[in-house]
């Protein structure tokens, strides 16, 4: 367990530090460049990130999962993904000119070409990267994920400030992988192997499709939705819409990203062991849900001085956005690691079923909503978020053996919390409006009192992450609580 604790402790560490370095780029660039150049960029990477996740066919979670690996199964799966990325590095390049002509924006063209770069160096930064993951080594990856960051950030902001634009953005993005790739052919983790082989590549990509299509469809959740307002609307439209899911993302992700890469090896592993996998996912999830639940909570209330803080009073229109979508990240949380657990117990074909009929429902939501506005746009994900919560349930339950009861029954602790932070935010608007109160006056005061609000609640309901922290308080200062009891 130990090892476990560590591994999501260096995760988060550096989930953390790379969320931080990412807002404190967007916090500069949303000041030195308009909206309008931002959507631009926006629609450019909206269509490639798409592609990202299906890149790796579900390569790495193979390897993860896989219980004997050989130097065979690693070139095998080092194959598979050089045949898949280095094929949609090609589309990316010969799409650039027809998709600046759909969108009417030229310079499409260049950042497409500047983006294809990375999936020509993925396959030999996402094969070690898992095999670090498999041994749960995230203390290395912490080193090289950060060092990545920094650079990225750091080249973004010199290049805008030379009078590069939206260019900036994509280069500056590029330089992650590039970084990534750099250090990891430096360090050559453990049992890696450099020579691809097209061998036996059928078991890998039986596993892969369905895992690479589910996170693919995750992904088109938040990416999709620029699309279609970039083709319906403006870039301007597109800026605020991707900020306001910006600031979103920011808040849950940042926290459930930190156990996320912890998740799959984890639980996979629980189930090698013979331990109860149902009962591991379901104190996982209460676990990540009660930190990540009461932030969503008071972010839909204060998501004006938030996207105030972040971006500067010229993107106002961000904020209702940004409270609509929270609400929907609330219904998105409860089942976050439904994905892994299906995999975990070899269940792929059912991960798409389930990222799939959300995502059906969310696609046609936008069309119908985009007509009457950014926040009717926003609202449609309410919709795609309570089919969610309901068809990962279903499907968990027939198939995992997942007691509804009883987990909806763990999650109440998390609800209590939801509400009573939530309800804290509310009287603290009505006290100092968020409106019309300096930024500076506002956010201090939530940042006092929110987080006291949130460690009182999950005191009174004796939480199971309040019985996590006290332990590891306990643990680290023993002699403080050698007279006092359990």
């Amino acid at each position: 367990m130990g090892t476990v604790r560590a591994a999501v402790i260096y995760s988060a560490l550096a989930r953390f530090f790379m969320r931080f370095i990412g807002l404190g780029t967007t916090m500069v660039v949303a000041r030195l460049l308009t909206p309008e150049e931002i959507g631009t960029y926006a629609i450019a990477s909206a269509i490639v990130m798409v592609m990202v996740e299906f890149r790796l066919l579900g390569a790495g979670n193979y390897l993860e999962r896989e219980e004997e690996l050989t130097s065979e199964k690693i070139r095998s799966a080092l194959g598979l993904t050089v045949l898949i990325c280095w094929g949609l590095g090609g589309v990316i390049l010969a799409s650039g000119w027809p998709l600046a002509g759909f969108y009417d924006l030229p310079s499409l063209t260049v950042i497409f070409s500047i983006l294809s770069v990375s999936f020509f160096i993925a396959p030999y930064i996402s094969i070690p990267t898992a095999l670090l993951s498999r041994k749960l080594s995230f203390r290395i990856q912490f080193r090289i994920r950060v060092t990545a960051s920094f650079l990225s950030s750091v080249t973004t902001i010199c290049l805008i400030l030379l009078g590069f634009s939206y260019y900036s953005l994509a280069i500056g993005q590029l330089m992650t992988p590039l970084t990534q790739f750099v250090i990891l052919s430096c360090i050559r983790p453990d049992d890696m192997e450099y020579r691809p082989s097209f061998r036996n590549l059928k078991p890998i990509a039986r596993f892969g499709v369905f895992t690479s299509l589910a996170l693919l469809i995750r992904k088109a959740n938040v990416t999709v939705p620029d699309m279609i307002i970039g083709k319906m609307g403006t870039t301007r439209d597109v800026a605020m819409f991707s900020r306001g899911l910006g600031l979103i993302e920011f808040i849950s992700q940042t926290i459930i990203m930190s156990a996320q890469p912890v998740a799959l090896p984890f639980l996979s592993k629980t189930r090698r062991e013979g331990a109860d996998v149902t009962a591991a996912y379901t104190k996982a999830s209460v676990l990540i849900g009660a930190v990540v639940v009461p932030a969503l909570g008071v972010s839909c209330v204060a998501s004006l001085p938030a996207i105030r803080l972040f971006f500067g009073d010229q993107w106002d229109q961000a904020a209702p956005v940004a409270s609509w979508l929270a609400i929907w990240a609330i219904f998105r949380c409860v089942h976050w690691f439904g994905s892994e657990a299906l995999m975990a117990i070899g269940r792929e074909t059912l991960v798409v079923a389930r990222e799939g009929v959300p995502f059906l429902v969310l696609i046609p939501a936008i069309v119908l909503s985009y007509p009457y506005g950014l926040e009717a746009t926003a609202s449609a994900f309410l919709l795609a978020g309570i089919v969610d919560l309901f068809v990962t349930t279903l499907i968990l339950h027939r198939v995992f053996s997942l007691k509804v009861t009883e987990f909806f029954r763990a999650w109440w602790s998390n609800l209590v919390t939801l509400s009573v932070c939530t309800a804290g935010a509310v009287a603290l608007d009505h006290i100092l409006p968020f409106e019309t109160t300096a930024v500076w006056k506002v956010i201090p005061i939530l940042m006092m009192t929110m987080p006291l609000l949130w460690f009182l609640t999950l005191c009174l309901c004796r939480h199971p992450l309040y019985q996590e922290i006290m332990g590891m308080v306990r643990s680290r200062f023993p002699r403080y609580f050698s007279g006092c009891g359990h």
